[in-house]
Order: C-alpha cells, then sequence, then structure tokens
C-alpha cells in the first residue's frame, strides 16, 4: 500500500495552507492511502483552541477512520503546549526520530 504524509508547518488563522494541508489528508485516506498527518513548527496551533468547525470536523473524521495524527514534542513544549490541551482525538506526541521514521518509511511526503 501506498503510504504518505502530509505535514502541517503553518498555524491555521489566516492561513490556508494549513487547511488545504488537512484536506490534502483527508482526501489521500478517503482514497485508500495510508496516511499520517504530522503538526510541527506553529501547525501545533491547530490542534488547540477554538478552530473553524469544518476544520475540527475534518480532523475529527480523519481520526474516526483510522488515520494517524502526531505532534512533534519539542514544538509543543516551545510554545508551551501541553499534549492533555489538544483537541483533537488520538493525537500521538512524538520525538523528532519518530517523525524522521515516519517520513523515511512514506512513499510520499507533503508540506504545508
Amino acid at each position: 500500500m501506498i503510504s504518505t504524509a502530509t505535514i502541517i508547518v503553518k498555524q491555521p488563522m489566516g492561513n490556508e495552507r494549513a487547511t488545504l494541508g488537512i484536506r490534502t489528508a483527508y482526501a489521500a485516506q478517503v482514497g485508500g492511502y495510508e496516511t499520517t498527518l504530522v503538526f510541527m513548527d506553529k501547525g501545533v496551533y491547530n490542534l488547540v483552541g477554538s478552530q473553524p468547525d469544518y476544520l475540527g470536523k475534518m480532523v475529527s473524521m480523519f481520526a474516526e477512520n483510522e488515520g494517524r495524527i502526531v505532534c512533534l514534542d519539542k514544538c509543543l513544549e516551545m510554545r508551551g503546549i501541553d499534549a492533555d490541551s489538544l483537541n483533537a482525538e488520538s493525537v500521538e506526541v512524538v520525538d523528532a526520530d519518530e517523525i524522521a521514521d515516519i517520513i523515511d518509511e512514506c512513499d510520499s511526503v507533503n508540506i504545508f
């Protein structure tokens, strides 16, 4: 099976690239690809606070369809965000080595 990772590095408010990245990951997943959604850098803000309803629903549907959602631990730490405050289901907080493994194992990597 072809696997893909979508890496979100942009914060959601005022930046359509984050939304496009989440849509891309969801579309790949619906298309039958094994998909991992990775949040790092300012992209971690997509997992906290209030977000547009459609964005939160899309991330929830991604998780419900057995999509893997990961977040880089150092990015949360640098921004003072506690892992317990993440508002998406099934988010795995991982280290940089795990992110490197995910990227290495994927056939396709998209960065938004």
